[in-house]
């Protein structure tokens, strides 16, 4: 799809303005870079002041004018439209398969609960997955007496056995920052559920082309959104197997008749709730920041610089644990919560995952070149 494909409103734009694809102008864009090395998008992504501005905005109005009315709640469904169009925009579906949620582990919880799990079934994941992915797995163990086999990220396509149910595992690994075989999983014939949280909005991702059956994604991470937004894809061929697990007003055809059930039309009848005004109006501009910037340079530049810096903490000595192109680099350290609070004392944000022994970076189009040559340096025990 052309770069400039996303726009808040889901509607195409024009191409970028040079300015907006200046790797200093669009660092500009997050006020965050001016007191901080800000490298943890991987958890929470940096607050682009105009999305600030459209929050606060909203805020403001829904104050002074109330929240009641035709007008209100016909703003709220426009903007709820509007947010669920950018997001299938950048994924490469149509809207009809875009359920909004408040989060990844809320998009994997609808997935599991809503499949007709029993006894004997099969789960297949990884040994690289984010508790967010697991502890719906583990519910579903005790609930429905299935299995979970955890197997190494590199060879799930190859452990596939008769009783797979599902396979349930991460696009981009949060702690390596490496890729599944996507191609190899689709070849499979069992659905597939990807946990996309490092994914959207870091590299490029087109779902048909993928040809997995669900994924599942976060708006907070490297889509600057609000906490508690994020959605799930649901290929349309699979929408009628799944139940709706949380039935609300908005999962119905007809709420007048409620408890018929009967669901809305396509994937909406999986949203979580009814996007805020304030959520909505946030994520929007945050969409609009990169469209303008352009999707494609976003993805390049980040990828690029990701890889710059795993190959400059090689070079002085490090340990890069093996990732592919992606927005994450983790190296080994002895003591990788002491080393986030090293880096913290020099204004840099990064984090530790303990259980890797790994202390990892999220790099990012609004990166610089000169912060990260300073991160591998003080990561190599040298000083900012």
């Amino acid at each position: 799809m052309p770069d400039h494909a996303i726009a808040p409103a889901g509607k195409a734009t024009g191409p970028p303005t040079p300015s907006a694809s200046e790797p200093a102008a669009f660092r500009a864009e997050f006020p965050v870079f001016e007191r901080l090395s800000y490298l943890n998008a991987g958890t929470e992504g940096p607050v682009p002041r105009r999305a600030s501005d459209a929050a606060h905005r909203r805020l403001d109005l829904e104050t002074a004018r109330g929240r009641c009315g035709q007008e209100y709640f016909a703003e709220l469904m426009a903007l709820r439209d509007r947010l669920r169009d950018a997001y299938a925009g950048l994924l490469g579906c149509a809207p009809s398969e875009l359920a909004l949620t408040g989060s990844t582990t809320d998009g994997v919880n609808t997935v599991i609960a809503g499949l007709d799990l029993r006894p004997g079934d099969e789960i297949l994941t990884t040994d690289e997955e984010h508790p967010g992915l697991l502890a719906p797995l583990g519910r579903a163990r005790r609930r429905y007496g299935i299995s979970v086999r955890m197997v190494p990220f590199d060879e799930i396509a190859g452990q596939v056995s008769p009783k797979t149910r599902l396979i349930a595992c991460s696009h981009v690994s949060w702690v390596r920052g490496r890729l599944v075989d996507t191609a190899a999983l689709a070849q499979t014939g069992v659905p597939v559920l990807l946990d996309a949280a490092q994914a959207i909005g870091a590299i490029r991702v087109d779902v048909r082309a993928l040809g997995c059956d669900f994924y599942a994604a976060s708006g907070q991470k490297w889509l600057c959104g609000p906490e508690g937004s994020g959605c799930l894809y649901v290929r349309k061929e699979r929408l009628e197997e799944l139940l709706i697990p949380w039935p609300g007003y908005g999962s119905l055809a007809d709420p007048e008749q409620a408890l018929e059930l009967a669901p809305a039309e396509g994937a909406a009848r999986l949203d979580l709730g009814f996007p805020t005004g304030i959520r909505s109006a946030w994520c929007l501009a945050a969409f609009e920041v990169f469209a303008n910037a352009g999707w494609g340079w976003v993805h390049d530049r980040a990828a690029e610089l990701a890889a710059t810096l795993a190959h400059r903490l090689t070079e002085l000595g490090l340990e890069v644990l093996p990732r592919g192109r992606s927005t994450l680099v983790s190296w080994k350290a002895a003591d990788a919560k002491g080393e986030v609070g090293r880096f913290a004392a020099d204004r840099f944000v990064v984090r530790s995952i303990p259980a890797f022994d790994v202390v990892r970076a999220s790099v990012g189009a609004w990166s610089s070149e000169d912060e990260l040559e300073a991160l591998a340096r003080l990561a190599a025990g040298g000083r900012s």
